[in-house]
């Protein structure tokens, strides 16, 4: 194998670890948070909308940050990207811009928005490339069912690039989607570690 083949094959292993260790850190503070204050029917308590706000959402924030032990916030000098790093990724709705800071470098942020909670996170900081969804960036959904995290599965084969929000144009993670919303849907493949584009492949072998 030549260098740069190297030198990428250990950047998609780095941030393949980096993933599934954020993944865990997540899920681990989410059942912490559960345990301690003992709540049944989370989004019944902080995600119901009661014409004005989402009750109580912004206490559940608080107290899941506290769990990750939050040290800070900071802001992205370039970026985050969508998918193809071709656009800012468009963080209105369902999703938002990680600069809250964690103990290891990482960041990550909360959304509760269209009766939906969502965690994003960037697995190795804003401070580090390429900032871009699909690769050190990933959404999350808290499933309003088992209470716990997952990716969420694109829903539509054809995106609308125009779309105000993400999740308007279909959740998508796909190289062969330019809109700038591309992306949102690949912590879905991540978890699942399978290649959106490519069914033989795994997740972290389809990045260029």
């Amino acid at each position: 194998m030549t260098m740069p083949s190297l030198i990428n094959n250990q950047r998609k292993a780095v941030l393949s670890s980096q993933f599934k260790k954020q993944y865990n850190v997540l899920s681990q503070a989410l059942d912490l948070w559960k345990q301690e204050t003992g709540v049944i029917g989370l989004y019944k308590m902080y995600a119901t909308y009661n014409g004005t706000e989402y009750v109580n959402s912004e206490s559940f924030i608080t107290q899941y940050m506290e769990k990750l032990k939050t040290v800070g916030t900071m802001e992205y000098k370039k970026g985050p990207y969508n998918l193809n790093k071709t656009k800012n990724m468009n963080v209105e709705g369902r999703t938002c811009t990680p600069n809250t800071l964690l103990p290891d470098g990482s960041s990550m942020c909360v959304r509760i928005w269209s009766s939906m909670i969502t965690i994003t996170t960037d697995i190795n900081g804003p401070n580090k490339n390429p900032n871009a969804w699909g690769y050190d960036i990933f959404t999350f959904v808290i499933d309003e069912s088992t209470e716990q995290l997952r990716g969420m599965k694109p829903t539509k084969a054809a995106p609308d690039p125009n779309a105000e929000y993400p999740e308007g144009d279909g959740l998508p993670c796909s190289f062969k989607i330019q809109s700038a919303g591309n992306g949102l849907g690949c912590a879905y493949y991540a978890v699942t570690n399978t290649c959106p584009d490519d069914e033989k492949k795994q997740y972290w072998d389809c990045l260029p």
